[in-house]
């Protein structure tokens, strides 16, 4: 529906009230897809004076729609119940309004169709890549919409409130802060953590405003603990022994039952269970269920880092059979479901240590000059049905997590290395989408199937980098095209504002003794990036489709919302006090954060900007309620490629499945059901991504532990008062120069400046400054390396 139709229908309802369902049908939508249609509520909102209150009405449905979910998904009345009410401006009672029907048709009157204005619609919805000044202006109109979404749901979460529920994170220093959804995070004093520990759910009273005016309060009630068990070293003290924890965890003593410590193991790691939380301001009693070993052994670290994160890589004895008992009872060879593509050219293309292949690429040329490409994906949802022992399991794992001594898998390795793995030359069943494109990447027809497949062979990155680069080899004819498309669709996807961050990580070969003997960046090539654009347009397209399709149904996106306006001005100031191109004025769009790292190409700081810029994004993650892509800028987005180490992506193949085998299927999976999901997955992706860091840093330090008294060129990573982070350019490891060691002035920390400037001789040390360290010392126990500033380097 156009934009004028929109405003005449509000101004039709004048002094009439109706819930966001109804507002939803006069758009042409449904409730879910309130929160979407920002562009187009957005000039709802600009035309504010033509329709009087048109913009708040446009307005209001839009926030109740995005915030009638609360945390935990424990809403009474969530968006489409009918329960919320909207009020629109007074208008003649002449003017009656059309009635319109859910979903993508344009306006119908008693049944009568017009297609002519279905046409408009779709012409209108079409993100075509030929009106990039439309689209900017799209995005603009969303962004400032966002915003005021933003503002208005954070006063709706704070205001007149003196009481709010939070999850507690505490520092080394003692204090403490609480995560709060909708608002910023709430400061509490270590006098007022009222004996909360890290990772546990709180009730927070509000006491007021800091200094820097962030919100201030007390722990009233702890409602739920964090975690139940911890890990530390033994100390023996006079009067028994007590566990000093490496990571932030309490601001108060940890007391070892005496009774299941000996003093053998005084100066050991030890995995504890807490059993006594005590009062205010006492000690915690815990009891000590397992000697990891010592601190100073790097064989340690793996063990260490899965009981820290409470990790298991091993599977429940009754999750292991219900797995074998399945697989004997699957058969897909004669599914009159699944479609036979064994004739099908397949390949996989994975790291050269992948044990587990849940995707593949096909790639065929049509007579109209048209490409198809198909992504196919392991139909693990044929193996773990819904509420198995299996898929709770699953569900509580959330997502596989990698390290370099081995993995904890989401399934058991029956499954993950197995049966649902595209071994080449091997039957597998899988569940295909079918992309019909252009030369240029623009897609044309999209089609989904369940087949069964059979990859003609296995792909290492760097084989087929290899191959590409020499031009030669039986498999060129198949790689070259699949390059040149993966580059359309990469170019059409930067063109659209899609940010493209290139961060490389530190990767590490061990000895025998589970140290590091060598470290270096890791390199992102063609054929990463021929993959990756294959998994976006398939993610992609799938949450388009399903949602799209009728009748329309909840379902599972990721989204990235766009990053605050502080994290923001931030950014743009420190870029400006490193004499790089800020980040233009108003309202942020992912174009102008593509342009920033566009131009930051060709600069030896693009890698510390790129990494600086991501930490000012907001984090990504699971959402029953589409909210957009903000870093891909994708309207719609979902994870469907990765079912084998994603319980989401899981999720979304059952609704796919249950889509092409019912199509009139009312519910494909339950709204509440997805909102539980959606929680569970987003926090278990944020604690495999600890647990994965946390494992970085250990090989880290005992690789520079093996480089002490070595000299190294280095880039100032970040800058604090009490002294500056290096990371060493070669390795790409971080260290710190305390202040005390800066013999030559005294410096002090200047904010405005992102630097320690010298009080006697201004000499700056300054983020981005290139320098030259010694390696000093390496504390495992404090997870930190002490480096020595050899000269000043050159300024940025």
């Amino acid at each position: 529906m156009i934009k004028a139709e929109i405003i005449s229908q509000l101004k039709s309802r004048r002094g009439k009230s109706f819930t966001p369902d109804e507002l939803a049908d006069i758009m042409g939508i449904t409730p879910d897809y309130l929160t979407t249609y920002y562009d187009l509520l957005g000039q709802l909102i600009e035309d504010g004076k033509v329709i009087a209150d048109g913009g708040n009405v446009a307005h209001k449905g839009r926030a109740e729609a995005s915030t009638g979910q609360r945390k935990g998904g424990d809403s009474s009345t969530p968006p489409g119940t009918g329960q919320e009410v909207v009020q629109t401006p007074k208008q003649s009672p002449e003017q009656a309004p059309t009635r319109r029907r859910k979903g993508d048709q344009g306006p119908q009157d008693a049944g009568e169709k017009q297609p002519a204005q279905r046409e408009q619609v779709a012409r209108r919805r079409e993100k075509s890549p030929s009106q990039p000044k439309q689209q900017r202006q799209m995005k603009t109109r969303r962004q400032k919409v966002s915003a005021v979404r933003r503002e208005t749901k954070i006063k709706q979460e704070t205001q007149g409130k003196r009481e709010v529920e939070g999850v507690v994170e505490v520092t080394r220093r003692g204090f403490g802060f609480v995560v709060v959804d909708g608002m910023d995070d709430v400061f509490i004093a270590g006098r007022d953590l009222g004996g909360a520990t890290y990772g546990d759910l709180v009730r927070v009273r509000l006491l007021g405003r800091t200094s820097r005016g962030n919100p201030e309060g007390r722990v009233l009630k702890v409602l739920v603990r964090g975690r139940t068990t911890v890990v530390g070293t033994v100390e023996q003290v006079p009067n028994g022994f007590r566990l000093v924890v490496a990571e932030p965890f309490a601001n108060r003593p940890v007391n070892l039952n005496p009774s299941t410590i000996r003093s053998a193991d005084a100066g050991a790691l030890v995995y504890v269970r807490i059993t006594d939380w005590g009062a205010k301001g006492a000690p915690i009693q815990a009891d000590v269920e397992e000697v990891i070993g010592l601190a100073n052994d790097p064989l340690t670290d793996f063990k260490l880092v899965l009981r820290q994160h409470d990790l298991d890589d091993t599977f429940p004895a009754a999750v292991e059979a219900e797995v074998a008992q399945r697989s004997r009872k699957v058969s897909f060879a004669h599914d009159d479901h699944r479609q036979d593509l064994r004739d099908l050219t397949v390949v996989t293309i994975d790291p050269a240590s992948a044990k587990d292949f849940d995707d593949a690429i096909s790639l065929e040329s049509q007579e109209d000059g048209t490409w198809r490409l198909g992504v196919h994906i392991a139909d693990v949802s044929l193996y773990v049905t819904p509420g198995s022992l299996t898929d709770r399991e699953a569900l509580q794992r959330g997502n596989s997590v990698y390290f370099t001594e081995g993995v904890v898998p989401m399934l058991p390795h029956l499954l993950s290395s197995d049966l649902c793995s595209l071994k080449p030359q091997v039957d597998r069943p899988a569940v295909s989408a079918f992309m019909t494109l252009t030369a240029d990447g623009a897609v044309k027809k999209v089609e989904f199937a369940r087949t069964l497949i059979r990859s003609n062979h296995r792909f290492t990155y760097e084989e087929v980098h290899r191959l590409l680069e020499d031009g030669d080899g039986e498999w060129l004819a198949f790689l070259k095209p699949l390059k040149k498309l993966t580059q359309q669709l990469f170019r059409r996807r930067v063109a659209e504002g899609s940010v493209d961050f290139d961060i490389p990580e530190a990767l590490f070969e061990l000895d025998d003794h589970g140290v590091p003997h060598m470290m270096h960046p890791s390199q992102r090539l063609d054929s990463h990036r021929m993959v990756e654009e294959c998994m976006l347009l398939a993610n992609r397209v799938v949450a388009e489709y399903i949602p799209g399709a009728k009748p329309r149904r909840p379902f599972l996106y990721r989204v990235h919302d766009e990053p605050g306006k502080e994290k923001i001005a931030n950014l743009s100031a420190l870029l400006r006090r490193m004499n790089l191109p800020g980040l233009p004025g108003g309202n942020i769009t992912s174009h102008k954060v593509r342009d920033l790292l566009l131009a930051m190409e060709d600069s030896p700081y693009r890698d510390l900007i790129e990494t600086i810029t991501l930490r000012s994004m907001a984090k990504a993650a699971y959402s029953a309620t589409n909210l957009g892509h903000f870093g891909l800028a994708f309207a719609h987005y979902t994870h469907f490629t990765s079912p084998i180490r994603r319980y989401a992506d899981l999720v979304v193949h059952r609704m796919l499945i249950k889509h092409l085998l019912t199509p009139q299927a009312t519910t494909l999976t339950p709204q509440k059901t997805l909102e539980k999901v959606a929680i569970q997955c987003s926090t278990r992706e944020r604690s495999a991504l600890k647990a994965e860091r946390a494992y970085q840093r250990l090989k880290e330090l005992r690789f520079l532990a093996t480089q002490i008294g070595k000299t190294f060129q280095g880039i100032i990573s970040g800058v604090i008062p009490k002294g500056i982070f290096v990371q060493i350019s070669e390795f790409l490891v971080d260290g710190f120069v305390s202040v005390d060691r800066l013999d030559d002035d005294d410096y002090k920390y200047d904010e405005s400046l992102y630097a320690l400037v010298g009080r006697r001789f201004r000499r700056e040390l300054q983020l981005g400054q290139v320098v030259r360290i010694k390696v000093q010392d390496v504390s495992i126990e404090k997870r930190l390396a002490d480096f020595l500033l050899l000269d000043n380097g050159d300024r940025p």
